[in-house]
């Protein structure tokens, strides 16, 4: 079979389903098995994960073998092998090792991403064959007479039908054969042998108990939250109509009733929408595994001495959030890792621990989530990051001296600028921390930085639970309505219109001996009503994002509600300062205010 035809096994309309399985099986072992391997590298006498790692590269060989591929049962016997070596006390486990098997692990990667996306193995796996046949012949002098004897990619076919790990028909998963002894090679079968397996397996599979969960495709999942948003957008309607109508009929059984209802309805559309949101809660653990083997490669690329801690890996997060948080991370660990952590010598001189560590942890605050990324390298110098952005004109010296730390700081996230001064593979390409920026801001969230000089960095992101639902406060502004989202106002006050002071014509409040600098949406926004009447008392919405706090004036409270973000479409597309919109419940199209961008944008205008 040609590498660049499409395998035989997908022209098998009664396969489709078993081949999806395998896809989705393997891609779970392939996830653990990302940081097992490190794991196995720092605890190597852990004989149980040992185990586990054998039976990992096991059962994708036996699995891929039945379905009649060629490349990828025989990358991972060879994998196996050496795993066998160790597990026997044959060999003892080295970084050289290690290393060939993450590299044959990468090829598997590729393997599967091949199978699933061009339905064929085109991967070159030749490279990793030969580095694992030398660890195999470099580390084990006595070869037993049979070895090789399985590199024909048939007899692995035949041979792979008699393992431990099944395709069940029925119910379309793999199960585990108890009867199979791990200390025993797997012997050679014929294909009716493992033909007459195959179809005594499915008693044992029969008997075995009825599975608890399902999988569903995310598409159905995006369905059913499209469906419980119009629901809460509907429950917003009938609790404005029941209130008008209570103020109409008063007192009157058809009002009591319809309440009743109204509140039952809010009840049951509270609680569907949280068990819906919870059908797409992934654990975070999921993107957080696949760091320790980003931080081992680097750490040998760079000669570095680091230990990653992971923490709160059961915190969930949206599958939409999780999926587009991973690049993010990647760039603030990679930065950690080249800016952050020193070279084990300079840690040793400074009294420092000579192997650097990294905190990558998540947990939930209300209806946030917090992931943080600590290293205990060299911090962040405020003054070589102003010297640095004024050296790339990114501001003025004038400008830079009015600047707070935390505005300092802030500079890193400004497109084209970089500390190193070299380009690496790593960093200084002037590009990461802006794009980080960017993408946590798409997903409505907040990144802030906390450093010191000489004992580390902490960069810490705030994400909402959920993109599709939030909780906002109603305002009136003049003759237009708006939605400031809840999880960015910290108070609301009432100032007295003396009170509010001029400064550089730019509108300020004390408040609590603070100054407090104020936004006019009419004008931030270039909304032009008609002139716009004085009040002598002036309600003002306090909102912050990381250190910087400012007020919003607005001209009525209109109370908090759950609302539904819908998106401008493709017609407005972004518009500065606003996140989306939503529907009240008598019809009306609002705007939910974008915080973070409005900040952005006050400070342009200043």
């Amino acid at each position: 079979m040609k590498a660049t035809n499409e395998l035989a096994v997908f022209n098998d309309a009664s396969m489709k389903e078993i081949v999806e399985s395998f896809i989705v099986e393997t891609k779970e072992i392939i996830e653990n098995l990302d940081l097992d391997l490190v794991e196995l590298e720092n605890n190597p006498n852990d004989s149980e994960l040992l185990n586990k790692v054998f039976r990992a590269f096991h059962t994708i060989k036996g699995t891929s073998g039945f379905l009649g591929l060629e490349k990828l049962p025989l990358l991972t016997h060879k994998c196996e092998d050496i795993l066998n070596k160790l597990r026997k006390g044959e060999e003892v486990l080295t970084s050289e090792m290690m290393d060939g098997l993450l590299s044959a692990f990468d090829k598997i990667k590729l393997l599967l991403n091949s199978i699933e996306t061009n339905k064929n193995e085109n991967v070159n796996i030749q490279k990793s064959l030969k580095e694992l046949d030398n660890i195999l012949n470099g580390k084990s002098k006595s070869t037993k007479d049979k070895k090789g004897k399985n590199s024909n990619p048939k007899s692995l076919q035949a041979k792979s039908k008699k393992t431990d790990e099944i395709i069940n028909l029925k119910e379309e998963k793999f199960v585990e054969n108890n009867d199979y002894d791990e200390e025993k090679d797997i012997p050679d079968e014929t294909n009716n042998d493992s033909a007459a397996e195959l179809n005594s397996s499915k008693t044992n599979v029969n008997s075995k108990k009825e599975d608890t969960s399902i999988r569903v495709e995310v598409e159905r999942l995006d369905q059913l939250l499209n469906i419980v948003s119009e629901l809460v957008l509907g429950r917003n309607r009938l609790a404005q109509i029941t209130g008008q109508f209570a103020t109409e009929f008063e007192g009157t059984d058809i009002a009591r009733d319809l309440s009743e209802t109204t509140k039952h309805i809010d009840l049951m559309t509270n609680e569907l929408q949280l068990v819906v949101m919870k059908t797409r809660m992934i654990k975070i653990g999921k993107i957080f595994n696949r760091f320790p083997r980003l931080v081992r490669d680097l750490s040998k690329e760079m000669n570095k001495n680091i230990k990653l801690e992971i923490k709160g890996e059961e915190t969930e997060l949206d599958k939409t959030l999780i999926e587009e948080i991973y690049d993010p991370l990647v760039h603030l660990v990679r930065n950690s890792v080249d800016h952050g952590i020193e070279q084990a010598e300079e840690r040793k001189r400074i009294g420092k621990d000579p192997t650097g560590k990294i905190v990558l942890s998540a947990h939930q605050e209300g209806n946030d989530i917090i992931i943080s990324i600590e290293d205990d390298g060299r911090g962040i110098d405020p003054e070589l990051i102003k010297q640095k952005a004024i050296s790339k004109n990114l501001i003025s010296e004038a400008k830079a001296k009015e600047l707070s730390v935390q505005d300092i700081y802030n500079l890193i996230f400004l497109p084209g600028f970089s500390t190193a001064e070299q380009v690496t593979n790593v960093s200084g390409r002037g590009v990461g921390m802006d794009v980080v920026r960017t993408n946590v801001q798409k997903l409505r969230g907040i990144i802030n930085i906390e450093s010191v000089v000489g004992e580390g960095t902490k960069i810490i992101i705030r994400l909402p639970l959920t993109l599709a639902i939030i909780t906002g406060m109603i305002v009136r502004i003049d003759t237009e309505y708006y939605v400031i989202p809840l999880s960015t106002v910290i108070e609301v006050i009432r100032e007295h219109s003396e009170n509010i002071y001029s400064v550089n014509g730019n509108e300020v409040v004390k408040v609590r001996d603070v100054v407090l600098p104020l936004v006019d949406l009419t004008h931030l926004l270039n909304k032009t009503n008609g002139k716009k009447q004085s009040s002598v008392w002036q309600y003002i919405v306090v909102c912050g994002i990381a250190e910087k706090r400012f007020g919003i004036k607005v001209d009525e409270l209109m109370g908090q509600k759950e609302v539904v973000i819908k998106s401008l479409g493709s017609y407005l597309g972004n518009v500065k300062g606003i996140a989306g919109s939503t529907i009240m419940g008598d019809g009306r199209v609002v705007m939910i205010l974008d915080i973070g961008e409005l900040i952005n944008m006050k400070q342009e205008n200043e």
